[in-house]
């Protein structure tokens, strides 16, 4: 921050919860995609129902939000659907990756994940939440580790090796408890990059496998990529079938943006390499 500033310009701890808020509340809307009441807010993302009603009636009086009067309800204006049109041209086809996304949360019941790399973390930037028996629920804005996680991984492995080892190293360093070694990750890395996915077992969640690839960057210049999450014993005898459905639909994402694409295996024997927990 500028030196210059006035301390009394910087943001007060109050004004950044509450941004924050109006944030989780954008993204609530986005995972539920209806309207809501004030008390389904609340109650979703555990705030108080007075900060919520003041809140949710800020934004209607900004016009980033409707009001129903008869069903007490609220829902996005027009207003915050025109905000990022712009990030489209300069990012990747946003409107067709969250097809794929809705297309894979079909044909699998899984937890998808929509991921980049915010510093030494893979942020989560959309989920589509599973609807399988058995799922884990995962909300977005979520922040994973780079060198600790399967999205984190595949997001790793997509930058230059200099810039990977320093990642490696200053996560070892905050996370002395951790088992691997810089030469160990390494290597992981190195299998990613050949088969261009990253599949493990209890890397973050105990009894959670992730599936994840790269999707190649846009414009920007900003490496994202994509995973199916679920619990161990739902993804046990879907490994294969899962691979190729991910693997198809980005071949598919990429056919239609006119994108390079780096093929991943299709050989079972050597996909099942890829299939154990992790180090």
């Amino acid at each position: 921050m500028n030196a210059n500033v006035l301390k009394s310009e910087q943001p007060s701890a109050a004004t950044v919860k509450s941004a924050t808020r109006v944030l989780e509340i954008f993204e609530y809307f986005d995972e539920v995609r209806r309207p809501v009441t004030i008390q389904d807010v609340a109650q979703a993302l555990s705030y108080p129902h007075s900060s919520t009603a003041a809140l949710l009636k800020s934004l209607v009086s900004l016009g980033y939000l409707e009001h129903d009067d008869r069903g007490k309800t609220f829902f996005p204006s027009i207003r915050i659907s025109l905000l990022g049109n712009w990030v489209e041209a300069d990012a990747l086809p946003i409107r067709n990756v969250q097809r794929l996304m809705r297309r894979l949360s079909a044909d699998t019941g899984c937890t998808i994940i929509l991921a980049a790399r915010l510093g030494a973390y893979a942020q989560y930037v959309k989920v589509i939440q599973g609807t399988s028996p058995i799922r884990f629920h995962v909300k977005p804005s979520t922040k994973r580790m780079l060198a600790f996680s399967t999205i984190g991984r595949v997001l790793l492995s997509e930058l230059p090796l200099p810039e990977a080892r320093r990642l490696i190293h200053d996560a070892l360093a905050a996370m002395p408890e951790r088992r691997e070694s810089m030469q160990e990750i390494e290597d992981e890395l190195q299998r990613i990059r050949k088969r261009g996915l990253a599949l493990y077992s209890d890397l973050v969640t105990p009894g959670a496998t992730m599936l994840a690839m790269p999707i190649p960057m846009g414009p920007s210049g900003r490496s994202v990529a994509i995973g199916i999450a679920a619990p161990n014993e739902y993804f046990r005898n879907r490994k294969l079938p899962f691979t190729a459905l991910l693997k198809n639909a980005i071949a598919e994402h990429i056919s239609q943006n006119g994108q390079g694409f780096k093929e991943t295996v299709d050989d079972e024997d050597q996909l099942e390499i890829d299939d154990d927990t992790a180090p």
